[in-house]
């Protein structure tokens, strides 16, 4: 729901959208560096 002030339903809708894109966005870095730190140990178990 929306914050306690005044909103319009479609500023509410866009600012909803915003924050998920956002969200994504950080996700997919997160996703990213994790994929890049297990590559990393895969590597260093391989030549151990």
């Amino acid at each position: 729901e929306c914050p306690a002030v005044q909103m319009e339903g479609l500023d509410c809708d866009r600012l909803k959208q915003d924050i998920l894109d956002e969200m994504r966005k950080e996700l997919t870095k997160l996703k990213e560096e994790l994929i890049d730190a297990i590559r990393q140990e895969l590597s260093k178990s391989n030549t151990a």
